[in-house]
């Protein structure tokens, strides 16, 4: 089984970092009446979906009235009827029901509008728990019915703690501190992805050089993404010899596009505030302004391809 299903939290206390988030939530649901509809905001892998199942077992809701959706696959109009029909049904098994609908942001217009009226007056033994990497995607009249709790990265000594409480839980002794700081280094903050990168190189704590090595490989270069900023920023060249070789860079490149977004807003922010006329690093920097977490690489190429052809 892997550590991310292994210690996947199951109550807010073992849910890793983010305090005040934790400490709220568990105030408002002891409510006598909680909110109908929790919208859990959040980077990739921060934890969204697995905090939607911890509000569902802190609202006391049984397994049998619990219903998880994805709306990348269940995004019609005719899943969300069905939805909204069994709403008006009383529990099986408890008191409550919950309905957690993951990447909720994929929900078509129509198919919002839809459950505009389910989010705003369900049965008071109905709860919504919506989840979303681009809370921007959704409309104004959706995010309004709902309470929003935003989930934030771990930063690195949150993330230290985290690992080393899952190392010790292991029960594996003096395990090099040089590669948990890799691992954090290349997760971003993510919980669930320094879980991916620990599960590959936990074995291998006597063989610190090729861990590190292999932790390397797999995430993003930081001399890649220098380069591709360097292509960017190239005013020198006109923009089709500009595009074709930060193209060239983009068929080399191993990463997510998300790993490689953060970076190039850092470099071209500095290249803003290092320069007397930054208006064409704004220009560019417009264009990474939103994340990929849904495009990926294609988001990250379409950017670096709209920067290339930005400037007159």
């Amino acid at each position: 089984m892997s550590l991310q299903v292994l210690y996947r939290p199951a109550t807010f206390k073992m849910f890793a970092g983010n305090k005040e988030l934790k400490e709220n939530l568990q105030q408002v649901v002891k409510r006598k009446n909680p909110p109908s509809s929790f919208l859990i905001v959040g980077p990739s892998g921060c934890g969204k979906t697995t905090l939607g199942r911890i509000i569902k077992r802190a609202l006391s809701c049984h397994d049998d009235d619990y219903k998880e959706m994805n709306a990348a696959n269940d995004r019609t109009l005719p899943a969300i009827r069905n939805v909204l029909e069994d709403m008006k049904y009383t529990p099986m098994s408890g008191e409550k029901k919950v309905i957690l609908m993951d990447e909720c942001h994929q929900l078509l217009g129509n198919v919002q509008e839809a459950l505009l009226k389910g989010l705003e007056e369900p049965p008071a033994h109905v709860h919504f728990i919506l989840c979303t990497t681009n809370p921007e995607a959704l409309k104004d009249t959706f995010k309004r019915r709902c309470h929003i709790y935003e989930v934030a990265p771990l930063n690195s000594n949150e993330m230290m703690k985290h690992l080393k409480i899952i190392i010790q839980a292991e029960k594996i002794e003096n395990y090099p501190n040089s590669i948990l700081e890799k691992v954090i280094e290349l997760s971003n903050g993510s919980p669930g992805i320094a879980l991916k990168y620990l599960d590959m190189v936990i074995d291998m704590k006597n063989d610190e050089e090729s861990a590190i090595k292999l932790l390397k490989s797999s995430g993003t270069s930081e001399k890649d993404v220098y380069e591709i900023c360097q292509a960017l920023v190239n005013f020198k060249i006109n923009d089709k010899t500009r595009w074709y070789k930060v193209k060239k860079l983009l068929k080399e490149f191993k990463g997510d596009g998300e790993s490689a977004r953060r970076p190039i807003l850092g470099y071209l922010n500095s290249c803003i505030l290092n320069n007397p006329e930054g208006d064409n690093f704004a220009l560019i920097m417009d264009e990474f302004k939103d994340n990929f977490y849904d495009s990926g690489k294609a988001g990250l190429s379409l950017a670096c391809f709209k920067a290339c052809h930005i400037i007159d």
